[in-house]
């Protein structure tokens, strides 16, 4: 029994530890009660979480494909409750805290949110991809 719990414990962190990179060209605002459609922004910009070492990269992308601009967040609290692992993130530069959920689907794939105070949330439209780790 011990066996079984220590790898259910250690399958879970291994989950929570993952890192994402999300490039985002759309954010839809919803909201949270009626799930309507309220607007939609194009952007173009990457988010970068790396759960394993508590930060998020945040990059502003120009039109020419280079980075803008770049602020780095903290990871200061991250949960997992069934598919969404809840973030978190404290602005370096501000200090200011930003909620972040990451959704893990069958049917809609693996896609991020930004919880704004307004009762609603960023669905941030745009390609996922895992990152992958390396030893330097």
């Amino acid at each position: 029994m011990k066996l079984f719990t220590s790898c259910c414990f250690l399958f879970s962190m291994h989950i929570i530890y993952a890192q994402y990179s999300f490039s985002v060209k759309n954010l839809n605002q919803i909201d949270m009660e009626t799930k309507e459609l309220i607007s939609t922004i194009a952007v173009n910009q990457f988010f970068n979480f790396s759960l394993k070492d508590g930060f998020m990269v945040h990059n502003l992308i120009d039109s020419e494909g280079n980075i803008e601009d770049s602020q780095f967040y903290k990871i200061i609290k991250k949960e997992k409750k069934k598919d969404l692992i809840w973030l978190s993130c404290k602005s370096g530069v501000s200090g200011n805290i930003y909620q972040y959920f990451i959704s893990e689907g069958d049917e809609t794939g693996t896609q991020l949110f930004q919880y704004l105070e307004e009762n609603s949330v960023y669905q941030m439209e745009g390609e996922f991809g895992k990152c992958k780790t390396f030893n330097q």
